[in-house]
């Protein structure tokens, strides 16, 4: 690579934010959205998923050298703002990006660009839901794979990074259920799109599950990178496009001890 190679991971999280297009609910119209994102019980669950599992992982990272934005609503309620700001404090370069309704790949292409800093040659823009969790050599690995990635597609053109191995948690009253999947195409949990600084293409130009049909794309299906929550606020169904893995509970274990700031007893303890 050259020698004024500068890349910056920014990991986008859309926390209740009101688009106006990019997800299902957003077909009810912008009155109807709102209200449901802003619903006092939903944002209690949330949060809970957000703070158990979300944030955990990314302050378990052991590559802190990351920005992280979390895109909300410019009318977002001040006591739920107020929290969000208070228990991201201690993610370091963390911030909160309120916009008024816009589509899917407008909002989040102005949090990147407001967040790239000025040295930077590529944006490696990750996308995060706020009730899903990565690795914690999620952000490591993206970087050791970067510079090989753009030496086997070119340095000017975008390229994808995604890992297709992970766990799936399923919330439900009557018990959660944890087990191991192969995606067999990309998903978006820990998914990077890498491209100049200044490049229009983002990791929100296009759906997930189709990004290997425009650009060059990585993927690392060997080892678990991601957690996965499936629960009733789900915008997208908890569709899965390969194959599900039951694990024993020892399995389960080693591969949460090894990748996951999160104990089994906690996960399978979580409400949603």
């Amino acid at each position: 690579m050259p020698p004024e190679f500068s890349p910056q991971i920014i990991i986008v999280i859309r926390f209740s934010y009101v688009a106006l297009s990019g997800f299902r609910l957003s077909r009810n119209g912008e009155g109807d959205v709102r209200k449901a994102l802003y619903a006092t019980e939903r944002l209690e669950r949330r949060f809970r998923l957000f703070e158990a599992l979300t944030l955990p992982s990314l302050l378990a990272q052991t590559d802190q050298d990351f920005t992280t934005a979390v895109l909300i609503g410019a009318d977002f309620p001040r006591t739920w703002h107020q929290r969000l700001q208070d228990v991201m404090r201690p993610l370091a370069g963390a911030r909160i990006i309120p916009l008024p309704p816009l589509n899917n790949f407008k909002s989040t292409k102005k949090v990147l660009d407001q967040c790239t800093r000025p040295d930077t040659s590529h944006v490696v823009s990750m996308r995060l839901d706020d009730d899903d969790a990565i690795s914690a050599d999620c952000i490591a690995e993206t970087k050791r794979i970067v510079p090989p990635l753009l030496q086997i597609s070119g340095p000017e053109n975008p390229a994808i990074i995604a890992f297709n191995h992970g766990l799936f948690l399923e919330l439900g009253a009557g018990g959660n259920t944890l087990y191991g999947v192969h995606e067999k195409t990309p998903l978006g949990i820990g998914m990077s799109l890498v491209a100049q600084r200044g490049a229009r293409p983002t990791i929100f130009s296009m759906d997930h599950r189709m990004v290997h049909t425009r650009w060059n794309c990585f993927t690392d299906g060997v080892t678990p990178r991601f957690i996965r929550t499936v629960h009733r606020d789900n915008d997208s169904s908890g569709f899965m496009s390969g194959t599900r893995v039951d694990l024993p509970d020892d399995e389960l274990d080693r591969i949460l001890s090894a990748g996951f700031p999160f104990s089994r007893q906690t996960l399978m303890s979580l409400g949603g």
